[in-house]
């Protein structure tokens, strides 16, 4: 659901992948005990995980090269190189500690795939491994994240020291079924019907639905799952099929695409219908989502989107985190 995730990275995050330095990323799943790794000399980071840290450095923090810290770790599962991550990111100054960017200044956290040429391959190192609910420091120069071209708009030397504070929320998946698999649930008989072909939703047939859109959010089981449930503030892997109500052609389809996407639901990232309906959905469920405009975009059109549309979605929950 690309076009419907609001991907929330500062400006100061997005450099192209050219311009990222430091050391390549790890791969695999952590084994056995976590590597804590070692104390970043003069840092002290408090405050709850999850809500933005409280960052003091005294002496100032100064490193050759990148050092990591898990300030305090979690129990779920690990963070996979090439797999997406949700986190909250505080970049603060080595040398006095002041803050540079905080993703909870956005109101939502930061997702991104665990890929060099998504992500800083300094920050993947020193994160995979890390299971979910950990509290990881960071501190690295400039140009271990940025590279040779540095980060002139933060008015920093290549050789300053920068600090990172993650707490990873959440990681992909690691239990993804095919297919929506569960008890057939019959829907009523005036609801689109969907449309398949190879086993990927392809459309909708509209001939016995009303011309006119429901007014109201409509939720509508097609399958009951009996898996894990999708919990707000976590990562869910679904495919679907979204398309205007009484349009046959989708605005986005990861059916099309040919492969499920990982979105983090209840964070502010995704249209409200989506943050509202998808908590509490076992894996393995299908539903038919009918968001009103007041529900989606509301007055706000979007490719393929005309403004004040009601949007008709079908969505497979295919994995949960949690």
């Amino acid at each position: 659901m690309r076009r419907l995730l609001t991907l929330l990275i500062a400006c100061v995050l997005l450099l192209a992948s050219a311009a990222c330095g430091g050391g390549g990323g790890g791969g695999g799943e952590a084994s056995g005990d976590i590597d804590m790794g070692q104390e970043i000399k003069g840092l002290s980071v408090n405050g709850d995980f999850g809500q933005e840290p409280k960052v003091k450095v005294d002496p100032a923090v100064k490193v050759d090269k990148a050092e990591t810290q898990v300030i305090s770790a979690g129990k779920g599962n690990p963070v996979v190189a090439s797999k997406k991550v949700m986190f909250n990111i505080y970049l603060a100054k080595g040398a006095d500690g002041s803050k540079l960017y905080s993703s909870t200044d956005q109101g939502t956290p930061t997702q991104v795939r665990m890929n060099e040429n998504e992500f800083f391959p300094a920050i993947i190192k020193s994160l995979v491994g890390k299971p979910q609910g950990s509290r990881v420091a960071i501190a690295a120069t400039v140009k271990d994240i940025w590279g040779e071209a540095g980060a002139p708009q933060l008015k920093l030397k290549t050789t300053d020291t920068v600090l990172f504070v993650i707490d990873i929320l959440s990681v992909e998946p690691k239990e993804v079924v095919d297919a929506p698999e569960g008890k057939q649930v019959t829907p009523p008989s005036d609801a689109p019907v969907v449309k398949e072909s190879g086993g990927k939703v392809t459309g909708f047939d509209w001939s016995k639905a009303p011309k006119q859109a429901p007014k109201k959010l409509e939720v509508i089981p097609l399958v009951e799952g009996d898996g894990p449930a999708a919990k707000a503030g976590r990562l869910v892997t679904f495919n679907y099929y979204g398309a205007v109500w009484g349009q046959d052609k989708a605005f986005d389809s990861s059916y099309q695409r040919g492969q499920p996407e990982p979105f983090g639901v209840g964070v502010n990232g995704l249209i409200k219908a989506w943050d509202q309906v998808i908590p509490g959905l076992k894996r393995g469920s299908r539903v038919l989502i009918v968001a009103p405009p007041d529900q989606a975009y509301g007055s706000t059109a979007r490719p393929g989107i005309p403004a004040n549309s009601t949007l008709t979605f079908v969505v497979d929950v295919l994995g949960v985190d949690g």
